[in-house]
């Protein structure tokens, strides 16, 4: 069956649907992985979800990819005539999901088979809990695996899954001078709770981070040490081109974050943060080098 175009965004927000997951897809010049993220996403064992894309003007052949699919769970949201930013392009997708529960899966990660069934299940269980976080692997540009099993670091207990609280989560993060709840894909919400502000589009490669502790104000997650997503590194990806100002955005991420959550983070978690951020940021740059340079060796052996 041919994918839904929704013609009008205007007025009144319909009303959620209980059961329902909403995954949405921002996109912007996303042709070479789209295909296989969306396919992830469609061969999910928990089937009451319907797929947004929210396409930001893409030059490239996105937009025939996302019509190729035939699946009638896809929303596709009408190409604005503008181009709009990333905070942007998340935010309008986030706005349009109908589902008790929502997850963001960016244009080239991808969705292990049982993602949505295992974070649904996490939800209904640990009801006081308000967003559902999984580790992921690491994968490179071809889909080879980086590092097989990423995310929560410290958070890591034997007792999986568990709760934690929003102050545990922004001490833990700060410490570590990174995001351990990891990329959106790992992540579900329940969609009645998302913040009226959901962006400031002062972070750029902090923006998933800033989102979290939006969301949860003081609740809780609950943390599943499975992995269950895939975050793709590649050296033209926008979190490459933003290596150079990673450690700096960071340092100043948590020392705000540690003003919106006053008596939480202390100024010796400020100094590790900023100490971690940069042993990080040029940790990725290797990443990202190295991911060049093997996308130039494979290339020449095929010539």
């Amino acid at each position: 069956m041919p994918l839904r175009e929704i013609s009008n965004l205007q007025g009144p927000r319909r009303e959620i649907r209980k059961g329902l997951v909403s995954i949405v897809v921002p996109v912007f010049n996303g042709e070479r992985h789209l295909l296989r993220c969306i396919e992830s996403i469609a061969q999910q064992t928990y089937r009451d979800i319907e797929i947004v894309v929210s396409n930001s003007g893409s030059t490239d052949g996105s937009d025939q990819v996302i019509r190729s699919v035939a699946d009638d769970r896809i929303r596709y949201l009408p190409v604005p005539e503008q181009r709009l930013s990333v905070h942007e392009n998340w935010e309008r997708a986030l706005r349009a999901a109908h589902g008790e529960f929502v997850k963001l899966v960016c244009q080239d990660d991808l969705l292990s088979t049982r993602c949505v069934e295992s974070q649904v299940e996490l939800l209904n269980t640990f009801p006081e809990a308000g967003m559902a976080v999984c580790r992921r692997t690491i994968i490179d540009v071809e889909g080879g695996v980086l590092i097989r099993k990423r995310g929560l670091g410290s958070l890591i207990r034997k007792s999986s899954p568990r709760l934690a609280s929003a102050e545990e989560l922004a001490r833990a993060c700060t410490r570590a001078g990174t995001n351990l709840l990891g990329e959106p894909a790992c992540v579900l919400f329940r969609t009645a709770s998302l913040p009226a502000r959901l962006f400031d589009s002062q972070w750029r490669f902090t923006m998933d981070l800033d989102l979290y502790f939006r969301y949860l104000e003081g609740g809780f997650a609950v943390l599943d040490k499975n992995v269950l997503a895939s975050f793709r590194v590649s050296s033209q990806q926008f979190s490459a081109h933003l290596a150079k100002h990673q450690a700096r955005e960071s340092r100043l991420f948590f020392s705000d974050l540690g003003t919106r959550m006053p008596g939480t983070i202390t100024a010796f978690d400020l100094t590790r943060a900023s100490f971690r951020s940069a042993q990080l940021a040029r940790a990725r740059a290797l990443l990202y080098r190295f991911d060049r340079l093997r996308g130039r060796a494979g290339r020449k052996s095929r010539l």
